[in-house]
């Protein structure tokens, strides 16, 4: 594992509670690269600590779901055990959850 990969699994999961999404490119900045934010999704997609580390919690900047690494539908379940709703591939009230 790299060590962009770490911080991005470590800001993720320390930053971003249970409830709330953060969109790629907010965590690329988080990181403190803004650039870097197909970087993070790279990351994202390789994480081998999900659950834990919170991957399904990252989201597109326009409330999409993105990608997901295993079956969509388990990002959908996860997100929804968390209390987030989704209804047509979109996060709904992204606004307000969205750090």
């Amino acid at each position: 594992m790299t060590q962009f990969q770490q911080l991005c699994y470590q800001t993720l999961k320390n930053q971003v509670p249970a409830g709330k999404v953060i969109t790629y490119a907010r965590l690329a900045k988080l990181i403190g690269n803004p650039k870097a934010y197909r970087a993070v999704g790279n990351a994202m997609n390789k994480n081998p600590f999900a659950p834990e580390i919170p991957c399904h919690r990252v989201v597109k900047t326009n409330g999409d779901l993105g990608g997901f690494a295993y079956d969509i539908s388990l990002k959908i379940k996860r997100l929804q055990a968390e209390g987030v709703s989704v209804k047509n591939g979109k996060i709904v009230n992204f606004q307000n959850i969205c750090l």
